[in-house]
């Protein structure tokens, strides 16, 4: 009898929005509202566990039953951690407050027959997400796990991985202050984000 598969859905803080703090904000705010709103991507997927890799002050935005991991780990060495825990894991960058749940989504939906996903970066070289199934396969090096790479021009030019790979939609992250004017003040969310960038105190704050 088959069981759902079990389902990972993790922040890196350390892939902060902090360079693409507009002028008049503070850098520190802008990359936690940021961190925020990015974690409540992840953390609204239905049938996905929800967490956070950075520093201990992150367990203040965690759900219930969410996991803390060390600022600073890779997602090779969280593959590696959670290699006995969970069947699919996403990781996502600290600075897309605004990414649909749906690139998150269509990223699982192929997690069952490929061995790697990944959603580009719009506009740029890093990537918006990027996904594994685990155990991880042992073709994928720690290179291709890097948010702020570049791992589907490397897999282009190897046409013996085609069929183990995967591309889910684009987004766009905030890396320079430019960056900002490509929030979609149409896309329900990103509330922490919008308060700062509209001026008012973040909630709570």
């Amino acid at each position: 009898m088959s069981t759902d598969p079990r389902r990972l859905a993790v922040v890196s803080a350390g892939h902060a929005a902090t360079a693409a703090t507009p002028p008049g904000i503070d850098p520190v705010a802008f990359a936690a509202a940021c961190l925020a709103d990015t974690y409540e991507v992840i953390a609204d997927l239905i049938d996905v566990g929800s967490g956070i890799a950075g520093p201990d002050s992150a367990a203040d935005l965690l759900w219930p039953g969410a996991q803390q991991f060390p600022a600073g780990i890779t997602m090779a060495e969280l593959a590696e951690r959670l290699r006995d825990e969970v069947d699919e894991l996403v990781v996502v960058p600290a600075d897309v407050p605004d990414l649909p749940g749906l690139v998150l989504a269509k990223i699982f939906k192929v997690l069952h027959r490929v061995d790697l996903a990944i959603a580009p970066q719009r506009g740029g070289s890093g990537c918006v997400a990027i996904g594994v199934s685990l155990p991880l396969a042992d073709w994928i090096s720690p290179e291709l796990l890097e948010l702020d790479g570049e791992p589907q021009a490397q897999l282009a030019s190897d046409r013996s991985r085609r069929a183990r790979w995967s591309l889910a939609p684009d987004w766009h992250r905030l890396r320079t202050p430019a960056d900002v004017h490509r929030l979609d003040p149409g896309l329900e969310g990103w509330e922490e984000t919008r308060a700062l960038l509209g001026g008012r105190a973040l909630a709570g704050g």
